[in-house]
């Protein structure tokens, strides 16, 4: 993931505490210890925050007000043409439905809740590995 010397994340989900959770995981994980992590509460948000800003990450979670995560997902791809940016969809929505939807729309992994840290940085150091290893932010 290119970038600058200091991974930038952008965290979506319109449960503060999941964010928290989100964050908290993101920031045990080498890769993303000195990460610049900016959070938002729905998709809409997210989606003004990916037009203003470069990010080499994105959580997002799928069931949001205003823009939930699969359209939030789309429109990156779609309006702003960005293919590039890792985009994680998280949810409560574990199907195998729901997860084709999920790649379908443009998302780099789907990670069914429950919420686990574990399957999170799981998830990420295989799209990392899968990247040739290189650090986030480089």
């Amino acid at each position: 993931m290119p970038g600058s010397s200091q991974p930038r994340v952008l965290v979506v989900d319109d449960s503060t505490v999941v964010r928290r959770i989100l964050v908290l995981t993101l920031l045990q994980m080498p890769a993303f210890r000195q990460a610049q992590i900016d959070e938002a509460g729905n998709g809409a948000i997210a989606l003004a925050r990916l037009k203003a800003n470069r990010y080499d990450l994105v959580l997002s979670d799928v069931r949001m007000p205003y823009v939930d995560g699969l359209e939030l997902v789309r429109r990156v791809r779609t309006e702003l043409g960005d293919t590039r940016t890792p985009i994680f969809l998280i949810s409560t929505l574990g199907s195998e439905d729901d997860v084709r939807r999920g790649l379908d729309a443009g998302a780099t992994a789907y990670v069914a809740k429950p919420l686990s840290p574990h399957h999170i940085q799981q998830a990420i150091e295989q799209y990392l590995s899968e990247q040739g290893g290189a650090d986030p932010g480089e």
